[in-house]
């Protein structure tokens, strides 16, 4: 795909999640070191972050640059019930819904999912709550926002 290469690169395109844009994983409400919260944002679907104890579990992003988003992108296994929430501010204090989606069960696969994203600003912060699992653990292996 050369046609896809090119439509990822242009400009209104950018995942400003991806660590090499700027993206980075402020906190996680659980943490096991062999599988670091940065793994979700390397892009690379091999590596990931697992949850350890009770839902819900919250991943807080700090995007590159402020950014208009319209869908959010999230690999893993055994998520269930996701919540968006954004914050525009220079400070990670007041966020707002911007959306919500039930995942279907992948039986332990990895899927990808697209949860769409309704925000009248452009965000700085991204807060994806994993409010159910289809498992006592899930794992992210990717977060891409555009």
């Amino acid at each position: 795909g050369g046609k896809l290469e090119a439509l990822a690169s242009s400009p209104a395109m950018t995942d400003w999640a991806l660590k090499s844009n700027g993206g980075k994983v402020l906190m996680t409400t659980s943490l096991d070191e062999r599988y670091p919260p940065e793994n979700m944002l390397d892009g690379h679907e091999q590596s990931y972050w697992i949850s350890t104890g009770l839902y819900p579990q919250e991943v807080l992003v700090e995007l590159g640059q402020k950014a208009s988003l319209r869908n959010v992108k999230i690999t893993g296994t055994n998520l269930k019930g996701v919540r968006l929430e954004g914050c525009s501010e220079d400070t990670p204090v007041n966020f707002k819904v911007i959306g919500e989606s039930a995942l279907p069960d992948a039986k332990g696969k990895i899927s990808t999912n697209d949860v769409k994203a309704k925000a009248d600003v452009d965000l700085k912060y991204l807060k994806v709550i994993i409010t159910s699992g289809w498992f006592d653990f899930a794992s992210v292996h990717k977060i891409s926002v555009s």
